[in-house]
């Protein structure tokens, strides 16, 4: 075979492999390319990965000007550095900038800096005290989980509560992942302040909508709603450690690895952050009002996604045990965030934005969304655990317990839906608008908590929608 032939074949190949990054985050994944276009990449955000290593800084898919690297190593360990692919393949799905030769090898934010950490878990608080205090990273993705057999996934562990205290004292946003061949959501998935993320893998017809045998299905152990969103695996095109210009094919047998998932959820909130970062709107940046965009924009599972259901009673996002709320949508989340804030007791004439705010004790707060028939009113609310540090290793829950109530109000008077919180603190509805008119989003205090804030995201779609 002459070396034409073989360039030729190697060049097909190289195509191929980087086609499915491009598939997995183009229109047909979770639609992060629409955004880079709308030029936000993720800029000067840091991102903290906690690990069992470090990803390989050198590789060329991190190199930045100047021959800087997107990658930041840190050991908390004690042992020094481990480089490994594993977290080298997270770290190009977050931050990758491609190569020569693989152009579209992009990553979900390579704008990003990622602050790729080695942990153990009796180590995590020192990292997160450092990443979050001292190089001010805004968002964590974990790469790590622990087992069933060994802690229960019901939010009371210590390493749940620490997640969940850094998320609502530094208001940074958690993307804990569902974790893999377990019988149920794991730790650090149960986590109640973070968005956690399921792994997808392709259909008979190739297309993102099937979740993988590995990732573990909700509810967690004390009957939470997680997962929160899904992200594909199955075919994404990363760096690799075993070299400086070595790249991996992830997940090749359809497993939805969720460690290959949960940087794009990562990823996509470091977007959303550069995007406030640009707006003089106060707030928008709130990890409350992000979580609520992300999972919001998420694309329900229907059988055939071209042909969603026309009946009205079936329109509601139900919550799915494998899937969560849907697939990843970047794209829509973006286009909620920059769609504007809406106030209180004042009629939003834009499609889709947010609200941030504090409910006082025992009332409510009430948005007034302007429908057509035919349209659905998509909204979601999310509010974070709030606890108590009284050292490194015990946190309590805060007392007066809180949470909302969400209903809706039609043009004519009629309560059309009412969605009680439960155990969770995040509600979203889909409602199928019957009539055109004022359509109110009525949520609830009942309790004696306080000025409690709490982040909505909204989404009016056209009636033909």
């Amino acid at each position: 075979m002459t070396k034409r032939k073989l360039f030729l074949i190697f060049l097909i190949i190289a195509c191929q492999t980087t086609f499915a990054l491009t598939e997995a985050l183009g229109a047909d994944g979770i639609n992060v390319h629409a955004v880079h276009k709308a030029g936000i990449t993720g800029d000067g955000v840091n991102i903290g990965l906690l690990s069992k290593g470090n990803a390989r800084d050198g590789h060329i898919a991190f190199d930045r000007t100047g021959g800087n690297s997107a990658v930041i190593l840190h050991d908390f360990t004690g042992t020094g550095l481990s480089r490994s692919g594993h977290d080298t393949q997270m770290a190009g799905i977050l931050a990758s900038a491609g190569s020569p030769i693989h152009l579209e090898a992009v990553g979900v934010c390579p704008g990003a800096n990622v602050h790729s950490s080695r942990i153990t878990t009796k180590r995590i608080h020192d990292a997160l005290e450092t990443l979050i205090t001292k190089h001010h990273c805004r968002v964590i993705v974990t790469g790590i989980q622990v087992g069933t057999d060994s802690l229960a996934a019901d939010g009371r562990s210590i390493l749940s509560k620490l997640y969940d205290y850094y998320a609502e004292t530094y208001d940074v946003i958690f993307a804990t992942a569902a974790g893999n061949n377990c019988p149920q959501i794991s730790v650090f998935g149960d986590s109640y302040n973070g968005i956690t993320t399921a792994g997808l893998v392709k259909d008979a017809n190739g297309r993102y909508q099937k979740i993988g045998s590995a990732s573990n299905k909700g509810p967690t152990a004390d009957r939470r709603r997680k997962p929160d969103v899904a992200a594909p695996t199955q075919g994404l095109f990363a760096p690799s450690a075993k070299g400086d210009n070595f790249w991996d094919t992830l997940d090749g047998s359809g497993r939805g690895l969720t460690s290959f998932a949960v940087p794009q959820t990562a990823g996509v909130a470091a977007l959303l952050l550069e995007a406030a970062g640009k707006t003089n709107v106060q707030d928008d940046d709130r990890s409350e009002v992000i979580k609520a965009a992300i999972v919001n924009s998420a694309s329900a599972h229907w059988p055939d996604p071209n042909d969603p259901p026309k009946n009205p009673a079936d329109t509601t996002t139900a919550w799915d045990a494998a899937s969560g709320y849907g697939r990843l949508n970047a794209m829509r989340a973006y286009q909620t965030l920059i769609g504007g804030c809406i106030e209180k007791d004042k009629t939003a004439e834009n499609q889709r934005g947010w609200a941030y705010a504090a409910i006082k004790a025992e009332s409510e707060d009430v948005y007034h969304i302007a429908g057509k028939k035919g349209a659905r009113l998509i909204a979601t609310v999310t509010w974070h655990r709030k606890l108590k540090k009284l050292s490194s290793h015990i946190y309590l829950d805060r007392h007066p317990a809180f949470y909302l109530n969400l209903k809706i109000v039609a043009p004519d008077g009629k309560t059309v839906l009412f969605e009680p919180a439960g155990r969770n603190n995040l509600i979203k509805i889909d409602h199928w608008c019957e009539t055109d008119g004022e359509y109110q989003i009525i949520l609830k205090n009942p309790t004696t908590a306080e000025n409690h804030d709490y982040g909505l995201a909204f989404e009016i779609t056209e009636p033909s929608q």
